[in-house]
């Protein structure tokens, strides 16, 4: 080896420095790593704890629906976290009377809720069901007051049907059952529908403020 070639051999640094340093790079990156992840799942854990009961509510819902209807696939009915979705074409006519489908989906949907406010468990996690018949937001043209009386009447004809066709339900938890009328806009969807919204009681928030408690400290 010539005397240049050993000048510059000397000039680099042995493999041991260089694997020191490696090594605390290693560290390092992987402190950071940990020191993330930690924050992260801080983070999560309140959210997951948050929404969990919520989650689990609707789950059971969506079950109870799976058992009555045999799928979630039914044309013109469709649950989304724990709303009860129903094209108004399968419950009654724009006359206001019942559609040939009419009596066995209000059936099913009466088992369902039966369901629901026998499992005494569900039955506190449940403040009321709100049954809603939709309306187009089309400006002033259906804002009238007869307008609204009309998709009220909806509603109302909707709860009383649905209570004869389980008669238990209207003997034991009529109480439960409210009617409204809302305005929906077009670009939603078709307004022309009703929906069964399941609300949650104040219990099941009780649930999420114990989950998150002892995030607290």
């Amino acid at each position: 080896m010539t005397e240049k070639s050993r000048s510059w051999w000397s000039g680099v640094p042995t493999s041991g420095p260089i694997i020191s340093m490696l090594l605390i790079g290693l560290v390092l990156l992987s402190a950071l790593l940990y020191y993330r992840s930690v924050k992260i799942q801080r983070f999560l854990e309140p959210a997951l704890a948050l929404s969990q009961p919520r989650n689990e509510f609707a789950k059971r819902i969506g079950r109870i629906f799976d058992d009555v209807f045999g799928t979630r696939d039914v044309e013109g009915i469709r649950i989304k976290a724990g709303t009860i979705i129903v094209d108004r074409s399968l419950l009654m006519s724009k006359k206001g009377t019942l559609t040939p489908t009419g009596p066995r989906v209000f059936k099913k949907l009466g088992r369902i809720f039966l369901t629901l406010l026998q499992d005494e468990r569900m039955r506190s996690e449940i403040n009321h069901i709100l049954i809603i018949a939709r309306f187009p937001n089309d400006g002033m043209k259906i804002g009238t007051l007869t307008g609204r009386i009309d998709v009220q009447l909806t509603a109302s004809f909707v709860q009383e049907t649905l209570l004869r066709a389980e008669p238990e339900l209207a003997r034991s938890f009529a109480p439960y059952f409210l009617t409204g009328a809302q305005a929906m806009n077009l670009q939603e969807g078709s307004a022309d529908r009703v929906d069964f919204v399941v609300v949650p009681s104040e219990y099941l928030h009780i649930e999420v403020l114990e989950k998150l408690e002892k995030y607290s400290n």
